[in-house]
């Protein structure tokens, strides 16, 4: 969970313009079971210009346990959200 929180920080920080920034967390429901396995939804939201939040992709995995795993599950997320800009909400 520690990674996935690293990961999570270094997106919040990377610019991708202002009002379009996408946000990425983890779901509520999501946790580590006993083995360390993660399991949940990763979830990316978008800020409109009348400045809701709508989800745009959500992205549920299940008993990810490497680096290697998390760092799959967010660039494929992130590159289903970058392909799908055009369709952003405004």
């Amino acid at each position: 969970m520690d990674y996935v929180e690293q990961v999570l920080g270094r997106i919040a920080r990377d610019s991708f313009g202002q009002r379009d920034a996408p946000v990425v967390s983890l779901s509520e429901d999501t946790r580590e079971d006993p083995s360390g396995g993660l399991s949940g939804t990763l979830e990316v939201h978008v800020r409109t210009r009348k400045g809701e939040m709508p989800l745009i992709h959500a992205e549920p995995f299940s008993k990810l346990g490497s680096r290697e795993e998390i760092d799959d599950l967010f660039a494929r997320a992130l590159s289903v959200v970058l392909m799908n800009h055009a369709k952003w909400p405004r």
